[in-house]
């Protein structure tokens, strides 16, 4: 089966309904995989009115963030979308990366208006500066909270 178009995938990602989107996605994702998919999603990505349909598309990216460059620039043009959720997608993505070259963008969002935008970016850059992903979601360096996002993440643990 052929690739969808980006018309096609603009018109999957902008539905109302985000079980509508789940399904259509689970179906998408069946068909093709996700990897195959990444270069028509970030096209795609540029043409969705709707938030939530940009999120849905960041949010299953992270996984490529140390692999595929086209994952990391869509995230950095993510960084100044206007929906808080992308945004802290992208500093998500960003922060698995762990490339310390994002960090100049992710510094300007320290004067972000939204604080919910600064707290991510300064997550980000705080995992990428100290070459830990997890500290992304374990803020407060416990040592006790993980971001399995790929196999061997964890320290540990094989899932």
């Amino acid at each position: 089966m052929s690739l969808p178009t980006v018309d096609e995938l603009v018109a999957l990602y902008s539905q109302v309904k985000g079980g509508d989107v789940g399904q259509a996605e689970h179906r998408l994702f069946q068909q093709h995989g996700l990897e195959p998919l990444i270069p028509l999603l970030a096209s795609a990505y540029l043409l969705i009115r709707r938030g939530s349909g940009r999120a849905r598309i960041l949010f299953w990216l992270p996984r490529y963030a140390r692999v595929r460059q086209d994952v990391v620039s869509l995230a950095l043009s993510a960084l100044s979308d206007r929906s808080y959720i992308v945004r802290e997608y992208a500093c998500s993505i960003l922060a698995y990366s762990l490339r310390p070259d994002v960090i100049p963008q992710l510094t300007s969002l320290q004067v972000h208006p939204d604080p919910k935008t600064r707290a991510a970016a300064a997550a980000a850059i705080d995992a990428i500066s100290s070459k830990n992903h997890h500290y992304f979601v374990d803020r407060k360096h416990s040592g006790s909270t993980f971001w399995s996002v790929n196999r061997g993440d964890v320290p540990g643990r094989s899932f």
